[in-house]
């Protein structure tokens, strides 16, 4: 049949007009630019990051760096016009100030479209690198929860039990307060003739991430979280930071008042330290035989005490996005399970919590089979919109006992009107 002009016109125009972006199309010619630190997860990503770009027909570009350069080059990125990064990683003591400032975008009506299940990761998690203030800004991407990091070897010699016996007059276990901790770790050291504890003193992120779980496992906090009045200076706090004093002055490696994490990884791979609280991501570069002694001799266990320090990344899509479809793409793609489950099998530390009753999983890496535990028993810092000199101000608190021999319950006492600055007026807080 012959058509009309209009018709004709119009029939054509349905027949060569673009379809919709289908998923897979979504990244063409969009590269994703990422910056992230330099720890097991990133290099359990970049492992597998190939995936994606062979799906999507883009690149994944990874710009690994020190923690401590992170924040200073996210910020000029996220004030711009359009972010330099595609797909943000948001340490958990950013996310206040990330959405007080509005760079980081709502992912509700992104999980409800596509169906994304977010009960897969533990409730602690979202709590801390998922939800702010009842709407989803993140997915958990992995944590970094603390614990004893111990050498198994040492401590289960029937020689070093009988010693311990005949000091303590009790049979080994892993200590239960840090009281008790304090002492072990001592003594230990002098037993071994070696650093009873690796330390990491540096200012400011170290120091800060260490002491806190003392500060937590006495039972202490830096406010009470309903009234936000600062409780810093409680006789729970004296005698967290006056532990972690005693031990970095009296049972760590030379130089621990300067060290940060991997510092602390180093020592204990060369063998020099029996005990650290530490992250259990250093876990799998314990487990290298390249560059580390002690493969197959070191634990895990919780933070004696009340709680420890929890903390932990989560995915974010930034607000000046250049491409936010790409973007959620990618991190549907990266929190998928398969690709979850791979990047935990190659050494990550994952969010969700069904891999961590998979076999195979534990299998692989046995110290694993704790996390749960150590998780129930966590807490994050506070979200807050100034999160970041909350952990600026207790490093000063730190650094004045640590370096000035200032006494604890001093320093305490005098950051209390500081830390009452830092929660007044705050959004997050109400």
């Amino acid at each position: 049949m012959k058509l009309g002009g209009l018709t004709t016109i119009l029939a054509l125009m349905l027949g060569t007009a673009a379809p919709a972006l289908a998923a897979g199309d979504v990244c063409k010619g969009s590269d994703i630019n990422i910056l992230m630190e330099t720890v097991p997860d990133t290099d359990a990503l970049s492992s597998i990051k190939g995936e994606f770009e062979k799906a999507h027909d883009t690149k994944v570009n990874i710009e690994a760096v020190n923690y401590s350069l992170m924040h200073e080059k996210l910020v000029p990125s996220l004030t711009a016009s359009t972010s330099s990064y595609d797909v943000l990683i948001v340490d958990s003591y950013w996310v206040g100030e990330f959405k007080t400032a509005g760079w980081i975008q709502d992912l509700d009506s992104l999980i409800a479209r596509d169906k994304v299940d977010t009960s897969v990761y533990f409730p602690s998690l979202m709590a801390l690198n998922g939800k702010v203030q009842g709407k989803t800004y993140m997915l958990p991407f992995w944590h970094y929860a603390m614990g004893i990091l111990y050498r198994k070897d040492i401590v289960e010699d029937p020689a070093f039990q009988a010693a311990y016996k005949a000091e303590f007059k009790r049979d080994w276990r892993v200590p239960a307060t840090l009281e008790e901790f304090d002492e072990v770790v001592k003594w230990s050291g002098k037993y071994k003739n070696m650093s009873g504890i690796a330390m990491a003193g540096q200012r400011s992120d170290p120091v800060v991430m260490e002491a806190t779980n003392y500060l937590f496992g006495e039972g202490g906090d830096f406010y009470d979280r309903k009234t936000w009045k600062p409780t810093i200076a409680s006789p729970e706090a004296v005698k967290a930071v006056s532990i972690y004093a005693d031990l970095i002055r009296n049972a760590a490696q030379p130089g621990a008042l300067g060290a940060n994490f991997d510092d602390v990884a180093n020592t204990l791979k060369q063998g020099k330290a029996i005990f650290a609280i530490s992250y259990l991501f250093l876990y799998p570069t314990l487990q290298d035989p390249k560059d580390s002694t002690v493969v197959d001799k070191m634990m895990f266990a919780p933070v004696p005490g009340k709680d420890s320090f929890l903390g932990a990344w989560g995915w974010a899509i930034p607000s000046n996005a250049k491409n936010t479809g790409c973007s959620w793409e990618f991190i549907k793609w990266v929190e998928s399970k398969d690709v979850a489950y791979k990047r935990a099998m190659a050494g990550g530390q994952p969010s969700q919590s069904w891999i961590y009753k998979d076999p195979a999983f534990i299998k692989k890496w046995p110290v694993m089979a704790q996390v749960g535990t150590a998780l129930d028993h966590s807490k994050g810092l506070p979200i807050m919109s100034r999160s970041t000199q909350l952990v600026e101000t207790f490093a000063e608190v730190m650094g004045s006992v640590l370096a000035d021999n200032v006494a604890p319950k001093d320093a305490l006492e005098a950051s209390e009107g500081k830390f009452g600055a830092l929660v007044k007026g705050d959004p997050l807080l109400k």
